[in-house]
């Protein structure tokens, strides 16, 4: 079977020009949304790799979102910090 992670999204979600509370409010949304109308779907999260020198703080919190649901064993079944560093690829339950 061919990696999940090789699929092209089954959608996308960019969290830029939010903040911290809003992504991780609209993430969880969009997660549970897209778990319930596309069961297994590869989805893609946009967070953005940080401003230079100011870290990161929306792509920390949103990995420890997916990590919390992951371990949890609703909504996502996987998920993967992308090359680029600025979005994550998300393996929906299904």
């Amino acid at each position: 079977m061919l990696d999940w992670t090789a699929r092209p999204p089954d959608a996308i979600y960019d969290l830029h020009g939010q903040s911290v509370s809003e992504a991780v409010a609209n993430v969880t949304r969009f997660l549970r949304a897209q778990a319930k109308a596309r069961p297994g779907a590869v989805v893609r999260v946009i967070t953005g790799r940080g401003r230079g020198g100011g870290g990161a703080p929306i792509r920390t919190r949103v990995r420890t979102l997916l990590r919390e649901h992951k371990e949890s064993g609703r909504v996502i079944r996987d998920y993967f910090l992308e090359e680029s560093e600025g979005s994550f690829l998300v393996r929906l339950s299904g």
